[in-house]
């Protein structure tokens, strides 16, 4: 499968962007002193820097440039900012500090979409510029804050709003883009997670063990999926509320080689510490303790600042790592007995080695795809119920196997039609077992009597039935 990235549509979060760079102190990042902005660094960095690779160009005439770039910067001078550092670029076009420059001189110029290219291209050249990081940093959370990089945001809208990616890996119905240091992956068209590039290790991130839990019901759903060298972090959200607007939140994390500094209940009390700095007053029970393992609640009231809020957490020790498992909601609560459900979810949590977490997600999935291939089924009866009683012959055949299609006819479906008020899609779909035999995927769809109803078959990613069903109602 091929992807066109579409650099032209919608980029007004990348021109609010421009307009906080354009009315920014020039190179002061927050937090920093004057005595210790940016441009300082810059200037004792350029000399530095490789110019080009055939090292044809002239690092004086660059650094020249350079200089009067981010002297125009500094008057604002934005136009000319862009006309020098665009010179410096071009004689050092592997110089981080000098890409840098050019994008802060582009969004002051309020040119956003020039301004995030050069930002990501000195972090891809130096990922230890700390500078140019800061400034791409500012842009991605922008955009993240927005709801850009949720789970399922449409690969269409990513690409309108960042542009061309600067690698792209296309393994079919799997997509990688990389934008500077951060990595988005796609599955079928749909953002699946965010992966953080900075310090992995050369082997790549590996797992030792994790946690291995079951959400009640079917209305939770991933939000977010976010992995980096120190932590991997997995949203749950009730469907129809996001991770930017939640109500009920499951969070699942991992911090990576944690369990090295710190056993469970030195980081359950980090936490309590963060939210008595952060909030003053809370309340905080500990429900269960061991030196790996901790069980705990707190709570806020609700103030001017914020809304109430109650979360039950557990913090695990594993072999390597330490993981977090935690269910939040928001608003006044006169009972915390309504949090037993989740308090007994996470006490049965289990820590698992990593081949059988692997294996236990694999289960999970699996009956995931064989819930949710029933209810299509059901629908796509329901569907076919109208289809023949419409005798829409070549739209029925759409549902089935080519090698049967010819046996659905008008003379059969007339023989059909009296039967099918005394027939039930959820009687007649009561479950369903999906099977791979080598590289064919089938699907056992069973009724209620736990007879085999129909099979389905995968098909480019479809499915279609491999029997008319209703040719046993006639014989």
């Amino acid at each position: 499968m091929m992807h066109s990235f579409l650099v032209k549509g919608s980029f007004h979060l990348l021109i609010c962007l421009a307009l906080l760079f354009a009315s920014r102190s020039p190179f002061l990042c927050a937090g920093e002193s004057p005595a210790d902005s940016p441009n300082k660094k810059i200037e004792q960095d350029s000399g530095e820097q490789q110019s080009r690779k055939d090292g044809k160009a002239s690092l004086a005439e660059a650094s020249k440039h350079f200089k009067a770039g981010t002297g125009a910067i500094k008057l604002k001078q934005w136009e000319n900012a862009v006309s020098e550092l665009e010179q410096a670029v071009k004689l050092a076009p592997e110089n981080s500090v000098y890409h840098h420059a050019l994008g802060i001189a582009y969004m002051g110029s309020k040119k956003a979409n020039a301004g995030w290219y050069h930002f990501r291209q000195a972090v891809r050249l130096d990922p230890k510029n700390v500078t140019a990081s800061v400034d791409f940093m500012k842009t991605w959370k922008l955009l993240d804050a927005q709801g850009l990089f949720n789970v399922g945001t449409p690969l269409k809208k990513v690409a309108q709003t960042l542009g061309k990616p600067d690698q792209a890996v296309d393994r079919g119905e799997r997509l990688r883009l990389v934008y500077g240091f951060m990595s988005l992956n796609f599955v079928k068209g749909q953002l699946f997670s965010v992966l953080d590039m900075r310090n992995l290790p050369p082997q790549g991130l590996s797992t030792v063990d994790g946690m291995a839990f079951t959400l009640p019901g079917r209305e939770w759903v991933v939000a977010y999926r976010y992995l980096s060298a120190q932590q991997g972090n997995t949203e749950y959200v009730k469907r129809g509320e996001s991770i930017q607007s939640w109500t009920e939140l499951f969070s699942s994390q991992r911090f990576i080689g944690a369990a090295g500094n710190k056993n469970a209940v030195e980081i359950m009390e980090g936490i309590r510490r963060q939210l008595e700095e952060r909030f003053g007053k809370i309340s905080f029970n500990i429900l269960g303790q061991t030196d790996k393992d901790v069980l705990f609640i707190w709570s806020i009231d609700q103030s001017d600042e914020h809304a109430a809020q109650q979360e039950v957490a557990r913090i695990v020790q594993g072999e390597r790592d330490i993981h977090r498992l935690a269910y939040t909601r928001k608003g006044n609560f006169e009972e915390t007995e309504t949090l037993a459900p989740w308090i007994k979810i996470l006490k049965q949590a289990k820590l698992l080695p990593a081949k059988e977490l692997r294996e236990y997600h694999r289960k999970q999935l699996r009956e995931l795809q064989e819930r949710e291939l029933r209810d299509i089924s059901r629908q796509i009866l329901t569907k076919q119920f109208e289809l023949i009683r419409k005798k829409e012959v070549e739209a029925l055949r759409l549902f089935y196997v080519e090698d049967v299609r010819k046996e659905i006819t008008g003379e059969l479906l007339e023989k059909v039609i009296p039967f099918l008020d005394k027939l039930s899609p959820d009687e007649m779909v009561d479950h369903v077992k999906i099977e791979a035999d080598g590289k064919t995927v089938k699907a056992k769809i069973f009724d209620k009597q736990g007879e085999i109803f129909t099979t389905l078959v995968q098909i480019e990613g479809r499915w279609f039935a491999r029997t008319i069903w209703f040719e046993a109602l006639v014989k």
